[in-house]
């Protein structure tokens, strides 16, 4: 059997023990889906060494430059681990931005250090975290660096930045926020804001450019910031080597982030014919989180959320997706992320893809969506996203075929091993879940 290695001060309901695989091992007959080709590959084999895709070739030419141990995975899909570009690690069931910013930081880090686990069981092994409270997932992300907790690889932003009446701008007025968001306004607040965020530790920063329908006062068709404000928020960001994503859920903020050279959009709720233009010209990458439009839609009466929240979802949606369908159909590089921490779970990050193929993605441009263009995003795309030679060995095991059934995905008992960096690290085959007989047998 294998060893594995105890993490006596995690709660055992949280965190499941890392099976330690030999430093060298080669994973036989396996369908291959790479992350950047159109199709699978089956009767493939891949090795792993020191934590690193080592070599990858036919069944038919495998021969002894595929050393170390050798593991049949018996026709099952072998591709890489799945990426979400668009996650809240601190938020648990809040009903509203309210809810979310009277939670204390205490219990944010709780939130996001079980929140960064449950995504990975769920075969996320990297996230881009776009908005917390406090600098949790800053800490969230050095504590999985470390090794003290198990989570996906975190690119990690600090608080949202918004401006005076915008959305970050939440509470009454007899109340401050010191927690929960950033209030800032001009050019000199907003570089001010960045540079304390970057001070914090941060990877990307987060600037909400238009309103949003969970704030009761800031609709999402208003754009709450000026392209002043935006431009000198952005070439501060990028000065210091960070990303920029900016909240966009009216035309004029599109069109403002893309001027001021951001990194994403997110949301993309309305997009014109020129904005599509701008985007398809830009290096600029489009993360639509279908999810949080769905989630309002189907949960929203059962969660009661808000009256003036699921009305706006409810007029945005003819909007929000054939915006995200034109964009597509233009050509504009989309990444898939899921606005997850609101109403859907962590966990069911995979819904996202479900939802990519409803405004015309097949289900191999879904994967990419959530593989190659979301390392991207990450700018890890020289690492992780694609299986190949020189990438880290973040990989997935699972039943069937995700090209012809993409709900697999979002299946636990479908996802036989989650590898990251050449570990299992969860999985139904894990030997120690009691279904890892066909990966303790030799082959």
């Amino acid at each position: 059997m294998l060893a594995f290695q105890e993490y006596k001060k995690t709660p055992e309901r949280h965190m499941q023990d890392e099976i330690e695989l030999p430093d060298s091992y080669v994973l036989l007959n396996c369908r291959l889906i790479d992350g950047i080709s159109d199709e699978s590959r089956d009767k493939m084999w891949i090795s792993v060494a020191e934590g690193k895709i080592s070599r990858i070739g036919s069944m038919d030419a495998l021969g002894s430059e595929s050393s170390g141990r050798r593991i049949d995975v018996e026709g099952r899909t072998v591709m890489p681990g799945l990426i979400d570009c668009h996650v809240h690690l601190v938020y648990g069931g809040f009903r509203n931005m309210e809810d979310a910013i009277r939670c204390p930081v205490e219990t944010a880090v709780i939130n996001a250090s079980l929140h960064a686990w449950i995504m990975l069981q769920a075969g996320y092994t990297a996230v881009r975290e776009v908005g917390c409270i406090g600098n949790t997932s800053v800490a969230v992300r050095d504590a999985i660096r470390q090794g003290k907790i198990q989570g996906p690889r975190v690119v990690a932003s600090g608080r949202p930045i918004g401006t005076t009446g915008g959305p970050a701008d939440i509470l009454p007025p007899h109340w401050e926020s010191t927690g929960g968001r950033l209030v800032v306004d001009g050019v000199e607040g907003f570089r001010k804001a960045i540079r304390r965020q970057i001070k914090e530790g941060v990877d990307n920063i987060k600037i909400l450019a238009s309103g949003v329908e969970v704030n009761p006062t800031c609709w999402t068709w208003m754009t709450t910031i000026s392209q002043e404000e935006l431009s000198a928020a952005v070439e501060e960001a990028h000065r210091w080597g960070k990303t920029v994503a900016i909240h966009a859920q009216s035309y004029d903020s599109v069109k403002f982030a893309l001027r001021a050279g951001a990194d994403t959009i997110e949301h993309g709720t309305r997009l014109d014919d020129e904005s599509i233009a701008m985007l398809k010209a830009s290096p600029s990458i489009l993360v639509p989180t279908l999810c949080t439009l769905y989630s309002v839609l189907e949960l929203g009466a059962t969660l009661n959320l808000g009256q003036k929240q699921r009305e706006e979802m409810a007029t945005n949606e003819s909007l929000w997706v054939e915006s995200i369908r034109s964009a597509h159909r233009a050509g504009v590089s989309i990444a898939a992320g899921g606005d997850i921490g609101n109403r859907y779970k962590h966990g069911t990050n995979a819904r996202e893809l479900e939802l990519l193929t409803k405004i015309g993605m097949t289900p191999m441009e879904a994967i990419h969506a959530a593989t190659s263009t979301a390392a991207r995003v990450l700018r890890m795309a020289d690492q992780i996203g694609s299986l190949d030679e020189g990438r880290f060995a973040d990989l997935l095991v699972v039943d069937g075929d995700p090209t012809e059934d993409l709900a697999i995905l979002q299946d636990k008992t479908k996802l036989k091993l989650v590898i990251k960096e050449g570990q299992v690290v969860a999985g139904t085959a894990s030997p120690h879940r009691g279904g890892g007989g066909w990966l303790t047998k030799k082959a």
